[in-house]
């Protein structure tokens, strides 16, 4: 996923925030409130044993696979190869490491990556809303894979936490499906001193998403 000068790759903005440049706006990405408050403090007292090692690749949807970042705890999700039934079209993936939370949701989508940005903040308005929390967020910037795949984010900063939302959409290989496509959110969240020493991790897992041939 080496983009080019114009893609604004994620190794020079994701999660490269600067809390004095973000815009005050009142956005709450309603997953990402989720995965960077409610299930770190789960988290936090929970043991995991299924750590990934090297060479490990986990299938976060049919024919989609991630290479999670070795030491990371696999929370939710299957390793390719371990699964105990098919991953199909709609699946989870979590990883752990610390209070960092490496959160991945594939469900059909048509549409752009930006398209399914606007959803996941539109989505996540009504959950600000209920919760009236507030978030910065910076301007939208393309991603791209190894493979080629550009997708859309979002980094967001809070009081005592920061992260980032990807938006990326992939053809469908499930048979009864073949006129949909594959929309996939990341969302990588946690404390602000813990996720800047995780940032390439983050960033070596998203580039290593890729689909089968």
């Amino acid at each position: 996923m080496a983009a080019r000068q114009t893609a604004r790759s994620p190794e020079r903005r994701l999660l490269g925030i600067d809390p004095r440049t973000v815009a005050p706006a009142l956005i709450v990405l309603g997953l990402a409130v989720v995965m960077s408050i409610v299930l770190p403090s789960i988290n936090s007292g929970t043991a995991y044993s299924d750590e990934a090692q090297k060479g490990d690749v986990a299938e976060i949807a049919d024919g989609i696979t991630l290479v999670p970042a070795s030491g990371w705890q696999l929370a939710s999700g299957a390793l390719v190869g371990e699964a105990r039934s098919p991953v199909g079209s709609t699946a989870t993936t979590e990883l752990v490491d610390g209070g960092v939370t490496f959160f991945v949701q594939a469900a059909p989508f048509d549409g752009t990556p930006s398209a399914l940005l606007t959803r996941i903040n539109s989505i996540n308005g009504d959950l600000r809303r209920a919760r009236e929390r507030a978030a910065g967020t910076t301007g939208r910037y393309a991603v791209r894979t190894l493979q080629g795949a550009v997708g859309v984010a979002e980094d967001f900063v809070g009081v005592a936490r920061q992260g980032s939302v990807v938006a990326f959409v992939f053809r469908s290989r499930v048979p009864s499906l073949r006129s949909q496509s594959e929309g996939v959110e990341i969302v990588a969240a946690g404390p602000t001193g813990e996720i800047s020493r995780r940032r390439d991790d983050i960033v070596e897992m998203i580039r290593s998403i890729r689909t089968a041939p």
